[in-house]
């Protein structure tokens, strides 16, 4: 089996997220098993602002579903949009045939199983906002313990730090210790670059909290849908909710936007 896990930092085309990549590795093959391939790569073009503003999201996400083709021609079984925002995953859905996992939602579903209520510690008051409305997305604001639950710290800062976890995963345990006082019992950490800092230190629980790693989850939940797939288990394509093109319409819709596939300066 071959996985594909999508970062949105600059992986493999940035040296400042070298370390952190390959902490990414180190996650995903823990998770999965001994003959499961995972392959990680981030998108050539980045802005550390993506995650603030939808308009510069949209580039992002056409970056990410051009690789979901990418991995599906290539053979892969499954797709991890390892960006907490899960930019693409309900195009990606409906543009390819092998399961697409997002790193946000497949944490909340297990985290509702391990515990009563989850909480989001995060590095930002803007990202608690979009992991509210995430959550209520998917159908799970009673089980989500609402609060603004993060300290202040860059992409940047996140990546480096992966030499040097200690003085961030600090900081990250202060703010889950108030969560958990509060009645979290589970905690999940976001964006995508913190959880790498957690695993680094080797931190699994807060005052018998649970916190999860959404890398490792994104990925066995990848390996998992995949097996699934195989006896029959898969995507529902009923009402259109995830339809797909076939291939005749995907082309003919390629060719009659590629003109003004662009926003102009």
């Amino acid at each position: 089996m071959k996985i594909w896990y999508q970062s949105a930092s600059s992986y493999r085309y940035e040296a400042v997220f070298d370390d952190y990549g390959k902490t990414l590795e180190e996650q995903c093959r823990r998770a999965l098993r001994p003959d499961t391939d995972v392959y990680v790569t981030g998108v050539p073009v980045m802005m550390r602002e993506e995650d603030r503003f939808k308009i510069i999201r949209y580039y992002h996400v056409s970056q990410i579903l051009n690789n979901m083709r990418k991995a599906e021609k290539e053979g892969y079984d499954a797709f991890v949009i390892g960006n907490t925002l899960e930019f693409g995953l309900e195009e990606g859905r409906g543009l390819v045939n092998i399961p697409v996992v997002g790193i946000s939602s497949s944490s909340y579903y297990l985290a509702v199983m391990l515990g009563e209520l989850f909480a989001i510690v995060t590095t930002s008051e803007h990202f608690c906002e979009q992991y509210r409305q995430q959550v209520e997305r998917c159908g799970l604001n009673a089980k989500y313990l609402h609060g603004t639950y993060y300290f202040d710290i860059s992409e940047d800062d996140m990546a480096l730090a992966v030499k040097n976890p200690e003085p961030v995963v600090e900081r990250f345990r202060a703010v889950a210790e108030k969560a958990v006082a509060d009645g979290a019992s589970v905690i999940i950490p976001k964006p995508g670059l913190l959880p790498p800092l957690i695993y680094k230190v080797g931190l699994t629980s807060i005052n018998g909290a649970t916190i999860l790693d959404p890398v490792s989850v994104s990925a066995k939940f990848a390996e998992m849908l995949a097996d699934l797939k195989k006896i029959g288990i898969e995507l529902s394509r009923k009402l259109g909710v995830y339809a797909t093109p076939d291939k005749a319409l995907l082309k003919e819709v390629q060719e009659r936007y590629s003109r003004v596939f662009k926003i102009e300066k």
